[in-house]
């Protein structure tokens, strides 16, 4: 996978946004000019634009359009938004928290042939998409969002990361599960064992990227399926945890640090988790470090709430899983960049 070049902190943006010339500033009289339009009116403002047909845009989200709009006009008339720069685009943001996208190279498909591509902040890729995987997104060529999400998935480093890209489109209803696999049949990378397991796996229903790493990784071990958004009845109210299996009254909190930072959250969280063990659910409780960490002992943990609750599988089974922990022991799961916890939760 090409990595993107990152500019160091303090340059300015790869390709600045063009300013327009200044006016000249009105001489100033000495003599107050009187209003000539009635009291209260007010000049007609510029005609409003269409609305974006998107919600909870990242922060530099216009800022990328007013970069894109020349670069691709520059390039070529088939030259399009791509990859990680497309998702930006579709309000999905992949890049690592804390970097600007505009300080990173723009994702562009060129057809083979097009010259002068390869310029300083651009990383063409040589493709000729079809006018069925194009679009326009506020007046920026892209490509369509089941495609995008199916390019960013196929380059993704791993399932995990490639399960979670899907699960943010599907998330924020960017596109869905059937127009996924239209596209995945006609996708250059059709054939790519991992973007087949991503599609299977990918679930609209999750609610970050960690806790898509967390299904994948159950999902890895042999363990049964579980629910994303599991309804948890209890005194307090209708709880939803992250992950469940509501037939054995056990759940998987994840427990983020940065959404649950404070003490009010904390004490909040904590409240949550006795209202459902009082319900009498078992809770396991899971963060970032025990995934990259310590997989195994968080499994067992998970194997150990499951079996405790009335569980059991084929000793084939068992010996599957347990050979699993194992190895996410000795070689924990490469889950993807971990900047990307907690972007564009809903």
């Amino acid at each position: 996978m090409t990595r993107d070049h990152v500019v160091p902190t303090g340059c300015p943006p790869l390709f600045p946004v063009p300013r327009s010339a200044p006016l000249p500033r009105p001489h100033r009289s000495r003599t107050r000019q009187r209003d000539p339009r009635p009291h209260g009116s007010r000049l007609p403002g510029p005609p409003a634009g269409p609305a974006s047909p998107l919600t909870g845009l990242p922060p530099e989200h216009d800022l990328l359009l007013r970069t894109l709009r020349p670069v691709l006009a520059h390039l070529s008339a088939d030259a399009v938004a791509f990859g990680r720069t497309a998702a930006y685009v579709w309000g999905v943001d992949l890049y690592p928290r804390g970097t600007a996208v505009t300080r990173n190279r723009l994702h562009v498909a060129v057809p083979p042939g097009v010259e002068g591509a390869a310029r300083a902040g651009v990383l063409p890729h040589r493709e000729r998409i079809p006018e069925s995987a194009r679009t326009r997104v506020l007046g920026v060529r892209v490509t369509t969002a089941a495609r995008t999400a199916l390019d960013v998935a196929a380059s993704s480093p791993s399932l995990y990361s490639a399960t979670a890209a899907l699960d943010r489109f599907l998330t924020l209803r960017l596109t869905t599960g059937e127009r996924l696999g239209t596209a995945a049949l006609t996708h250059p990378r059709r054939a790519q064992s991992r973007l087949k397991r991503a599609l299977r796996l990918a679930d609209p229903r999750s609610q970050s990227p960690a806790e898509s790493w967390t299904r994948v990784l159950l999902h890895e071990a042999n363990l049964p399926k579980a629910r994303p958004q599991c309804p948890v009845p209890s005194g307090q109210g209708l709880f939803h945890a992250d992950l469940g299996w509501p037939l054995y009254r056990v759940v998987v909190e994840y427990d983020s640090a940065e959404h649950h930072s404070s003490r009010h959250e904390r004490a909040r969280d904590e409240l949550r988790y006795a209202a459902m063990e009082e319900a009498g659910w078992l809770v396991v409780s899971v963060g970032v470090y025990d995934l990259c960490a310590h997989p195994g002992e968080f499994l067992r943990r998970v194997l150990a709430a499951l079996t405790e609750r009335g569980w059991s599988a084929p000793p084939e089974r068992l010996e599957r899983i347990r050979r699993a922990v194992r190895r996410f022991e000795r070689q924990p799961p490469r889950l993807g960049e971990e900047p990307w916890v907690g972007h564009n939760r809903p």
